[in-house]
């Protein structure tokens, strides 16, 4: 199951360090064959779930540390807390929830353009999503 979308929050701590512009997640699940003595065909299994998530968004060089605190995490092994937004109802967001590790970080500056920021999660757990009611 993959997922895109617009907007993008990742947290450290309960602080917001990034915002991003454009995102894709993929959840996936192992499937592992079995055999059995005497049967004519393998079976299917589940296995082990995992996803992954790249998002793309503006660097931040004004000063307030949110770039420098995503880049520590990295270095310092620590998780971070993302929410992905799947529509843009802020009363009542559907949303993707997890914990993730940073497993990369991109940054590209030209004359012409805003600095950009590309993140790679690795996630850890299960991602949750959550639907508030509509009224």
């Amino acid at each position: 199951m993959a997922y895109s979308g617009l907007t993008a929050k990742l947290t450290i701590d309960g602080a917001a360090v990034a915002y991003v512009s454009n995102f894709s997640v993929e959840q996936t699940r192992d499937v592992v064959e079995a055999s059995y003595l005497g049967s004519d065909a393998k079976d299917k299994l589940y296995g082990l779930y995992t996803w992954t998530a790249s998002a793309d968004g503006t660097a931040d060089f004004a000063g307030d540390a949110a770039q420098a605190a995503l880049n520590a995490a990295m270095k310092e092994r620590k998780t971070v807390d993302v929410i992905f937004y799947l529509d843009t109802n802020e009363a009542h967001p559907e949303t993707l929830t997890g914990t993730a590790l940073v497993e990369s970080l991109s940054v590209d500056l030209s004359a012409e353009d805003k600095g950009n920021i590309s993140i790679g999660l690795s996630g850890k757990g299960f991602l949750s999503y959550s639907a508030s009611a509509k009224v």
